[in-house]
């Protein structure tokens, strides 16, 4: 009975990464943000790809999370694609109306920065993604 409480925990650590916009971060501040903030995400260096710098977190072996960030030339997050399991839909959805202006069913904005944020949430057959990019500057 004490397990269920501390996976319960785990799980709703894990979303609360979903609403970050780290957009503009270097690496080495992503990569201090998640030690600092998100413990159960550990770095996962075992898939590279030779066209695309990034950086990959999961939640080790629950499998419910899986948060890619996108590096430009220049080692700054130039996107974010985090994939998660059905289960954390409501939640993470949640999450978003509170962190940003929902602006369609699936769409949020990011308005707090100067360059603005748009957030896509996109509904798979086997998980949901949640995607963000920079949008149109204010």
């Amino acid at each position: 009975m004490k397990i269920l409480p501390l996976a319960i925990l785990m799980i709703l650590l894990s979303v609360n990464l979903t609403g970050q916009n780290l957009l503009g971060f270097t690496s080495e501040e992503i990569a201090e943000y998640v030690r600092e903030h998100h413990r159960n995400l550990v770095r996962d260096n075992n898939s590279r790809n030779e066209y695309y710098d990034y950086l990959k977190y999961t939640d080790g072996t629950s499998g419910t999370t899986t948060v890619y960030f996108f590096l430009s030339e220049d080692k700054r997050c130039s996107r974010v694609k985090r994939i998660h399991v059905h289960s954390l839909e409501d939640e993470v959805r949640r999450e978003l109306d509170s962190l940003y202006v929902k602006k369609e069913d699936n769409t949020w904005i990011d308005e707090k920065k100067d360059n603005r944020a748009l957030i896509r949430l996109l509904d798979e057959e086997w998980f949901f993604t949640v995607n963000i990019e920079p949008g149109s500057k204010k």
